[in-house]
């Protein structure tokens, strides 16, 4: 499938209308339908992402729980960030899931979901796509586990989110977002599993930007091969993560 990008007024209203009513039921339910979230660091998101200065590119990185992941992260975000189109995100989906009938497809693409096939590797339709929106300085959010993991340790990343990051014409500000209770809200052991649960407790934190300037100078100068360079780059991004992960407990402690 062949998504839009928005040219035409109609698809564009069509396209704001679902994302923005998906991110007001994803508002409803972490306020009401939990039993608690509490989200952290965000600000430093934000301000990147409003900066009306901005010339890059924004990649955000999250694990994976559950498939109401996304939209309910962005719940947490101020609704005023919606208010602009160009200003949400672009996102990766798997195609067997997200767009198995005409209406799911319709749906999926003006919510600015791209179809992803599991398997067919980091040179695929949807990752040209994707990079395509990174050149135009939008914002692409993707899960580099490539699929939902309710364990506790992280599966390493695809090499995906090391071709978007290298290949950017002008290099991404990537954000990394650790979370934690989706996987209770839709734990896949159950008999009912597209039913979300709930009061459960919800914890979002969102890490520093990560540059990669430096390194991508490097590589394009020639200094260091592509091999290299992906490696480094996903190793840098999933540490993080890891690092993210530890830090989201220290600060649950807290509270306790």
């Amino acid at each position: 499938m062949i998504l839009k990008t928005g040219t035409k007024p109609l698809w564009n209203f069509a396209s704001w209308f679902i994302i923005t009513s998906t991110v007001l039921v994803s508002k409803f339910f972490l306020k009401f339908c939990t039993s608690s979230y509490n989200v952290y660091n965000q600000e430093p998101f934000i301000k990147t992402l409003m900066d009306p200065n901005r010339t890059r590119p924004i990649l955000t990185v999250a694990n994976h729980l559950s498939t109401l992941d996304d939209p309910l992260l962005w719940g947490s975000i101020p609704f005023k960030n919606f208010l602009r189109r160009h200003r949400t995100r672009w996102t990766l989906g798997a195609q067997e899931i997200c767009f198995t009938t005409p209406k799911l497809s319709k749906f999926f693409a003006l919510g600015q979901v791209i179809p992803t096939i599991r398997g067919a590797g980091i040179y695929q339709p949807a990752m040209n796509f994707a990079l395509d929106r990174l050149n135009e300085g939008k914002w692409i959010h993707i899960f580099p586990e490539a699929k939902i993991n309710q364990t506790t340790e992280l599966i390493y990343f695809k090499w995906g989110i090391g071709r978007l990051i290298m290949e950017s014409i002008n290099p991404p500000i990537v954000i990394p977002i650790w979370h934690k209770g989706f996987e209770k809200v839709m734990p896949k052991e159950r008999d009912h599993t597209w039913i979300p649960l709930f009061g459960k407790n919800i914890v979002i934190v969102y890490g520093d930007p990560i540059d990669f300037k430096d390194i991508l100078i490097n590589y394009h100068a020639g200094k260091t091969d592509e091999a290299t360079v992906r490696i480094i780059v996903t190793n840098i991004i999933f540490n993080t993560m890891t690092k993210l992960k530890k830090n989201s407990e220290l600060l649950e402690a807290k509270k306790i």
